[in-house]
């Protein structure tokens, strides 16, 4: 209760340093970053990202979070908040995230066989399923396959996928189950990650929706229409965040970024 009431007082702190404020699911940073940049310059404004796991943001906005917008990872918790009437105007969905099994780079393990090196004993990090959508989809991933109780001694979890990635990189784990959203084109940790597929694409669907009683109402629906714009949606893909009407069946292949 008191680290909750702490994390309170210095929401108004956040809310009046910036002309616009985003909680957004940490799988969607590259691309924010990105998206941030340009709608700044095109509309001469502030805006600031507070990233986290889906669930802890969701918390964080029903009990008085002056944000503006919300970004999740899983639909699921879009609509607790809607259910709570705590957003207005449309949900908007931004397409479907893809999970991703990196390795550390002091792996010498190769992915041929994926599910076999990870039954190997080996520290794999994962988001804490309870409250982040991509542990959530990991552990999914891993039941389908059959390996979850064989897998699970090994897991280590971190709060939300971002914090999954610094382990990995830092060599606290020697695999993590990421975002390809959270992969960099061009770089060496894009050699060392294998692209999963899942059987329910709904545990990663990627929304945004205004929050109800934001401060500049006009200025956040300004953002969700700049998020529609053709090249903002070949920005999206080309961030790992697969459009809407690319994974409408199972029939289609999960690919990369190219």
């Amino acid at each position: 209760m008191r680290g909750l009431l702490c994390l309170l007082m210095s929401f108004p702190l956040l809310a009046s340093a910036t002309d616009l404020t985003i909680a957004a699911a940490s799988n969607y940073r590259l691309l924010l970053d990105d998206i941030v940049q340009r709608f700044e310059q095109a509309e001469q404004v502030d805006v600031s990202v507070i990233y986290g796991s889906s669930g802890k943001l969701a918390t964080q906005i029903q009990h008085g979070a002056p944000y503006d917008l919300y970004f999740s990872a899983n639909s699921a918790y879009m609509a607790r908040l809607e259910q709570a009437g705590e957003l207005t105007g449309r949900v908007m969905t931004d397409g479907y995230g893809q999970l991703v099994l990196l390795a550390s780079a002091n792996s010498q393990e190769p992915f041929v066989r994926p599910l076999e090196t990870l039954m190997k004993g080996k520290a794999v990090a994962i988001a804490q399923p309870k409250h982040a959508p991509f542990g959530k989809a990991a552990v999914s991933y891993l039941k389908s396959e059959g390996v979850y109780e064989q897998v699970s001694p090994s897991l280590v979890y971190a709060e939300n996928v971002a914090q999954v990635m610094h382990m990995v990189r830092s060599g606290a784990a020697d695999y993590g189950f990421v975002a390809l959203s959270l992969i960099e084109q061009g770089t060496d940790a894009a050699q060392r990650m294998k692209i999963l597929p899942l059987k329910d694409k709904h545990l990663l669907k990627q929304q945004h929706a205004v929050i109800a009683g934001a401060k500049n109402t006009q200025l956040a629906t300004r953002f969700s229409q700049f998020m529609q714009q053709p090249e903002i949606t070949q920005l999206k893909r080309r961030y790992g965040i697969e459009p809407v009407n690319k994974l409408t069946t199972d029939k289609e292949p999960m690919h990369g970024r190219g």
